[in-house]
């Protein structure tokens, strides 16, 4: 193997890598308000439960990896006293999933201008099949969300009801 192609592995690496937990570690710098204010991005749209259905994610979206633990999030598990201000705390995380996993399938095709031209045929098909491997991740908290969502006002109906 030669210099140039070991040279263009380690720049690949570190450009995905960058790529892929920079912009997981980004999203959290957003203001919370960007995420708040931007309720329409994150709302549910009245064709996604079909789709959900579709492509039976009930069964897959558990056997995906998660990320939360890296930022002292765990979310395979809910905790067994599922309080307002965690239910608050998973929905954000979902909101910080998908606009983090969206990112990363955006800026996957920058990986183009990382590579010689000669190569931006083989960057294009990574960036492609990047996008591709994004999309389960945002179905996944576009799918939880919702649920969240109505588990937080269940908690909220029971605590302003004093249960």
């Amino acid at each position: 193997m030669n210099g140039f192609i070991v040279w263009m592995i380690v720049i690949n690496t570190l450009y995905w890598l960058v790529c892929c937990l920079g912009t997981a570690h980004a999203v959290r710098f957003l203001p919370g308000s960007w995420y708040e204010k931007n309720d329409w991005f994150f709302a549910e749209r009245s064709f996604e439960r079909k789709l959900y259905k579709k492509v039976r994610i009930d069964r897959w979206k558990d056997r995906l990896p998660e990320g939360g633990g890296l930022w002292k999030f765990q979310k395979k598990t809910l905790h067994e006293k599922i309080t307002l201000e965690y239910a608050d705390k998973f929905i954000l995380e979902t909101k910080y999933g998908e606009v983090g996993h969206l990112a990363m399938a955006i800026l996957g095709f920058a990986c183009i201008g990382v590579n010689p031209g000669d190569y931006a045929l083989m960057a294009f098909m990574c960036a492609g099949i990047n996008l591709i491997v994004q999309i389960p991740f945002c179905l996944i908290q576009r799918y939880n969300r919702p649920r969240l969502i109505r588990l937080r006002s269940h908690l909220a109906h029971r605590s302003k009801n004093g249960a």
